[in-house]
C-alpha cells in the first residue's frame, strides 16, 4: 500500500479536481503544459506506487471515445489542433482518475463526495448502483455456469448466442428480484437513507499538505 492510500479520500479529490481544471483549461496546441500535466500525473502515480504502465494501460480504455470525437471534431473544424486537445485531454483527466481510484475505495470517495456538499440523491444513487450491479454479475456467473452445465458441449457457440436473448431477460428478472430483497433488509436492519461510515476519517495536517503540494504542481505545470 503506498503512502497516497492513507491519505484521506478528501485531499485527494481535491487534489484530482485542481488536475481536472489545470487540464481542462489549458490551451489547445499548448503541448509544453499538457507534456508538463503528463509528468506531474506520472510522478503521483510513482509516488502512490500505483503501477506506472499499469495505470497507463487502464486509462487508454476510454481512448476509442475521445479518438472517436476527436475525428469529427477534425473532420468539421479542419484543425486537427483540437482533435489532438480532446485526445490529451481526455487521457490525462482519466489517468488521474485511475490514480485516484487505485488509492481509493468507493466508500471513502462517496463519504468526501457528500462533504464536499454533492447532492445526496446522487451519492445514494451511485452508492446503490456499485452495490446492485454486484448483484448483476454475480447472478449472470451463475446463469452461466448453469447453461454451461445444462448444455452438455461448452463450444456450441452458436446455440449459445442463439439463447443470448432469453438469458437477458431472465437475468434482469432475477437480479431485480433479489435487489428487492437486499433493500428490503436493509430497512429492516434501520437503513434511513444514507449509508454510515464504519471508520470516519478525520483531516490531519498530511493531508492538508498532500492537496497544497499537488495543487501547487499542477498549477505550476499548467501556468509555466
Amino acid at each position: 500500500m503506498g503512502p497516497l492510500a492513507r491519505r484521506d479520500a478528501r485531499a485527494k479529490l481535491a487534489a484530482a479536481l485542481v488536475f481536472l481544471v489545470c487540464v481542462g483549461t489549458t490551451p489547445a496546441g499548448n503541448y509544453q503544459r499538457m507534456a508538463a500535466l503528463a509528468v506531474v500525473a506520472i510522478v503521483w502515480i510513482a509516488i502512490a506506487r500505483a503501477g506506472l504502465f499499469r495505470s497507463l494501460f487502464k486509462a487508454s480504455a476510454i481512448l476509442p471515445f475521445p479518438l472517436s470525437f476527436g475525428l469529427i471534431s477534425w473532420w468539421v473544424s479542419a484543425d486537427p489542433t483540437l482533435a489532438v486537445a480532446l485526445v490529451v485531454r481526455s487521457y490525462l483527466s482519466a489517468l488521474v482518475v485511475v490514480l485516484l481510484m487505485s488509492t481509493t475505495t468507493l466508500a471513502d470517495i462517496f463519504r468526501g463526495l457528500q462533504s464536499f456538499g454533492a447532492p445526496a440523491v446522487l451519492v445514494l444513487v451511485l452508492q446503490s448502483l456499485t452495490r446492485y450491479l454486484q448483484v448483476v454479475v454475480d447472478q449472470g456467473l451463475r446463469m452461466r455456469r448453469a447453461s454451461i452445465s445444462r448444455s452438455g458441449n461448452a463450444s456450441r457457440r452458436h446455440s449459445l448466442w442463439q439463447r443470448a436473448g432469453g438469458a437477458l431477460a431472465v437475468l434482469f428478472g432475477k437480479s431485480y428480484g433479489r435487489a428487492e430483497n437486499v433493500h428490503r433488509a436493509m430497512l429492516a436492519r434501520g437503513f434511513q437513507g444514507t449509508f454510515i461510515a464504519l471508520r470516519p476519517h478525520a483531516l490531519e495536517w498530511r493531508d492538508f499538505a498532500l492537496t497544497a503540494v499537488a495543487a501547487a504542481m499542477s498549477v505550476g505545470a499548467a501556468w509555466r
